[in-house]
């Protein structure tokens, strides 16, 4: 029997309701214990917004780590590969890399490279700290990117105030290689 399991019979009292609500909640006696949500790869692919090959490709790439699988072989997550998932699309949006992203979730989630395990807990100030370090990083990066995007919108602006300069001057007279030829004729 599951350590759950045995939970639920030792503190079942008549007339108390044990139910899970969506896998997130166990009622027991009037309390709320929040379990481990076990959802299956399409479900947390529907859940987090992406596809599944999505989550493979983030599995490869080791950005989750490897999943626990059923006795059937289907691979099973739980909220924190749902959170994982969610870090990675905000963090996509934000222009990070995927190797940006991995570095971001061994602070707290991921075995580092070497395997060794993450240095922070979650939520801790050395994590948040080495965090806005990344982060700000990064914003530094985007800002170059604008100021660069800018200047070349300066460039192409002049260029196309020629481009209508030229079009508003009277049209020179165009010379054909026939009128050429006479001229060369007649001198």
């Amino acid at each position: 029997m599951s350590a759950m399991a045995m939970l639920r019979q030792l503190t079942k009292e008549p007339g108390a309701t044990n139910r899970e609500d969506d896998g997130k909640i166990l009622r027991l006696a009037g309390f709320s214990v929040d379990i481990i949500v076990r959802m299956r790869i399409g479900e947390l692919a529907k859940r987090a917004g992406v596809s599944v090959q999505a989550i493979r490709y983030y599995e490869r790439r080791r950005l989750m780590r490897t999943p626990r699988r059923t006795a059937a072989g289907y691979r099973i997550y739980s909220e924190t590969e749902l959170e994982i998932v969610t870090v990675i699309k905000k963090m996509q949006r934000f222009g990070f890399k995927l190797t940006e992203i991995r570095r971001v979730l061994q602070l707290w989630v991921l075995p580092s490279d070497t395997g060794a395990e993450s240095p922070y807990q979650q939520g801790s100030r050395e994590c948040l700290r080495e965090a806005l370090q990344l982060g700000e990083k990064k914003l530094e990066a985007m800002n170059e990117q604008i100021r660069a995007s800018i200047q070349l919108r300066e460039e192409l602006q002049e260029t196309l105030r020629q481009i209508r300069t030229g079009l508003d001057a009277p049209p020179k007279p165009v010379q054909t290689a026939q009128v050429k030829l006479r001229a060369a004729k007649a001198r």
